[in-house]
């Protein structure tokens, strides 16, 4: 019982996340089935310095780790 619930709320996140994410990016057009659904798994487009993640590329701290560096100081 509690499978199907989890199976459910599962299926309900996924569609609502689909209809959310239909256009996407700025796109004028739908997003057809397959893109749609590497949208709804990885939300980013690339890895590239203008989408992926700042520190990797910028070496910036995220704000958890420069309240740390404030205490330590």
């Amino acid at each position: 019982m509690m499978k199907d619930l989890s199976r459910a709320l599962r299926r309900h996140h996924a569609a609502r996340l689909k209809k959310k994410r239909q256009y996407y990016y700025g796109w004028t057009k739908k997003l057809d089935p397959q893109q749609l659904g590497k949208v709804l798994n990885a939300v980013s487009s690339c890895s590239c310095h203008m989408c992926g993640n700042p520190r990797k590329y910028f070496k910036e701290r995220t704000v958890q780790e420069k309240r740390w560096m404030q205490v330590v100081e």
